[in-house]
């Protein structure tokens, strides 16, 4: 069974939940559609993929599902477009997994984020919680050693 984690005497505050990532606005949906109708899918440039991001990046919409999602409604891989805008992760040091080595795709930390979200929902059961925490140890897998697994 897993230890919740404000029974190891160390409450954890929701994370912060970035404008964007969980969800977007209307303004943030149109600002997507409006800047990929600029760009052409099959002929999307380097240029024109750090373009992409920096507006987004200025608008304050974070990397997630939500805008995964707006972008693939465009006809856009949100991945792909991070990729070839050379996107990376947070600097060495920085960010998750900064002192242990460990590092996740954005794709499980899209699945991440939305763990969090159902967990941090109000009106979420302790069962629920227990299940999501679950689900959270096995996308980090036993060897990070995030949680404690004590009876």
């Amino acid at each position: 069974m897993i230890d919740s984690i404000g029974s190891t005497g160390m409450a954890m505050p929701p994370p912060p939940r970035p404008q964007g990532g969980a969800s977007l606005s209307d303004d943030q949906k149109q600002l997507i559609s409006d800047t990929l109708s600029q760009f052409d899918v099959d002929n999307l440039t380097e240029s024109d993929a750090q373009s992409i991001v920096s507006t987004f990046q200025d608008a304050g919409i974070q990397p997630g599902k939500a805008l995964a999602d707006a972008m693939a409604v465009a006809g856009f891989d949100a991945k792909a477009v991070g990729d070839l805008a050379g996107v990376q992760g947070p600097p060495s040091g920085q960010g998750p997994g900064a002192g242990g080595g460990v590092n996740f795709s954005e794709e499980v930390m899209m699945e991440l984020y939305e763990l969090l979200d159902q967990y941090y929902a109000e009106g979420v059961s302790e069962a629920d919680q227990n299940s999501l925490l679950l689900s959270i140890q096995e996308l980090f897998g036993s060897e990070t050693q995030m949680f404690s697994a004590k009876a």
